[in-house]
């Protein structure tokens, strides 16, 4: 005989077990790669509660469950989401690589990677929306995990289209065109949070 809480426990379970065979069957329709536009939370198992992704982590769907999770962050960048976009990350903070950095020819690659807080990450993100109010993020690629077994790492190859038309860091805009892009690797842990970005892009004028 089930206890009160566990039944509980179960019932809300069963609930949720129409939604995720949906959210399953769409994204088999379409394979991670062939995608070209970020997909909302609400359309993905990132949205539902940390039990159910936790369940899709023992079922077999990390793979699955880490795109999700980049998705979410293209997604955050797309619609100006800065809370969206900090809610990715580990709590305590990720490494940035970015290998394109001008300082990087001067310092060994062993030093480059930086341990930053979400709000860090997701300052910058506003500095750069607040310059690009119109930025759109594109994918060549999108969010797509390695293959392999115990391969965290999710890769994506995207592109951002916008103008610089907004004042950032005291930067006067120039009206030139956003034709940003670069492909970014993402370490997501099995607490489907963000702990690692290697980055590989082009320059802005911003």
């Amino acid at each position: 005989m089930l206890s009160k809480s566990a039944l509980t426990v179960v019932i809300g379970l069963a609930a949720f077990l129409p939604t995720i065979s949906a959210l399953a069957a769409r994204r088999s329709i379409q394979q991670p790669q062939l995608q070209t536009l970020p997909i909302s939370p609400t359309d993905n198992i990132t949205g539902l509660p940390l039990l159910i992704k936790k369940i899709g982590l023992k079922l077999g769907r990390g793979k699955q469950l880490r795109e999700e999770v980049v998705h979410k962050y293209f997604h955050g960048v797309d619609t100006q989401n800065i809370p969206q976009i900090v809610e990715c990350f580990h709590p305590d903070g990720a490494i940035i690589r970015d290998i394109c950095s001008l300082a990087n020819r001067d310092v060994p690659y062993d030093q480059v990677g930086k341990l930053v807080s979400p709000e860090f990450l997701g300052e910058r993100c506003r500095e750069f929306l607040a310059a690009h109010p119109d930025c759109k993020v594109k994918f060549h690629h999108g969010p797509t995990c390695g293959r392999g077994l115990n391969n965290n790492w999710v890769y994506a190859h995207w592109y951002e289209e916008g103008t610089f038309s907004g004042n950032s860091q005291g930067i006067e805009p120039d009206g030139s065109p956003l034709t940003v892009q670069g492909q970014t690797r993402f370490l997501v842990g099995k607490d489907l949070k963000i702990r690692e970005i290697v980055i590989t892009r082009t320059f802005s004028r911003w």
